[in-house]
């Protein structure tokens, strides 16, 4: 009888987690809308790389798509829906906050586990291709998909839940409002001089990147899978950071590579576009307006994508 006793808050919190099922790893309760869920995932800096990871995979995994975008921070609000508007065809957003290219390869290979892809485009950026970027998300998926349990034993997903139940009972717009995309122009622009120093402080240049992409690239040879690069443009105060430190010359060598590895789509050279600041949010992320634009650019019926022309 004490046992049972003192079994009843477990299974309590069970209940919880399983109600508000914040991932829907468990699939049983759907309380929560996804609409709410995904909004709670984006609401700091630090839930929205884990997040995202988990979220989309989980998601793909149930309904996979053979239209892809891989890629980090910068593509995360390419609209796949603006996209089926303008071609009709169905792509899956994986772009994930914070995703190194480690994360991204990873991404790829969990992919064809469960689909033959008909079209991958990478979303790439130099910021990450450094040898000192080398680290991998994806675990945040993938130790929920070795082990289970740890869905009810990790306390990310119990604050996750908290904050699902929090978000839905107040609508108190602080509570999703955290990211780095709500901070004032100041803090905006203090976050880009420290992601300026972050991402190009230390340096290498990472041979083994480009020998994942040809790997990648065989394996879209071998099954008719048509691949691509994407370069979303960043603010021109990232290329005269470069060109002070003397890093615009391996910039320019990264976007050789992409273009020697498969088709390649740079937006980022020189126009209005780059040098408008009020058109980023930091230095290295285009705000929603602008991300849209791009993507018609790309997709429309008379984009550079359907013209099948390289840039």
């Amino acid at each position: 009888m004490r046992g049972l006793l003192f079994s009843i808050p477990l299974f309590i919190y069970a209940a919880f987690i399983v109600i508000i099922d914040p991932y829907n790893f468990i699939n049983l309760s759907h309380v929560i809308s996804d609409k709410d869920k995904f909004t709670v995932i984006q609401r700091t800096d630090e839930s929205s790389p884990r997040g995202n990871i988990l979220w989309k995979t989980i998601e793909f995994k149930r309904k996979p798509v053979e239209n892809l975008i891989i890629g980090d921070s910068q593509g995360k609000d390419i609209d796949v829906n603006l996209i089926h508007e303008l071609t009709g065809e169905e792509y899956y957003n994986f772009c994930f906050p914070g995703a190194s290219f480690n994360t991204m390869f990873e991404t790829f290979w969990y992919v064809v586990k469960y689909v033959k892809p008909r079209k991958v485009y990478f979303q790439v950026a130099f910021m990450n291709y450094n040898t000192y970027r080398e680290y991998d998300l994806f675990h945040f998926a993938q130790d929920y998909f070795d082990h289970p349990w740890q869905y009810f034993t990790t306390k990310e997903i119990f604050i996750d839940s908290f904050m699902n139940l929090l978000w839905v009972t107040t609508r108190k717009p602080i509570l999703v409002e955290r990211s780095y995309e709500f901070l004032n122009e100041k803090e905006l622009q203090d976050l880009a001089m420290f992601r300026l120093n972050l991402f190009f402080k230390h340096f290498d240049y990472p041979e083994k990147y480009r020998k994942e992409f040809e790997k990648i690239k065989s394996y879209c040879d071998q099954n008719d899978v048509e691949m691509g690069f994407i370069i979303l443009p960043v603010y021109q105060g990232v290329d005269d950071h470069l060109k002070e430190i003397g890093l615009d010359g391996e910039r320019n060598r990264f976007k050789e590579e992409m273009k020697h590895l498969a088709k390649t789509y740079d937006l980022d050279h020189e126009s209005p576009l780059k040098t408008g600041r009020s058109n980023f949010f930091d230095y290295f992320h285009p705000r929603h307006q602008i991300v849209d634009s791009l993507v018609t650019r790309l997709w429309a019926k008379d984009g550079l994508i359907n013209e099948n022309r390289e840039l």
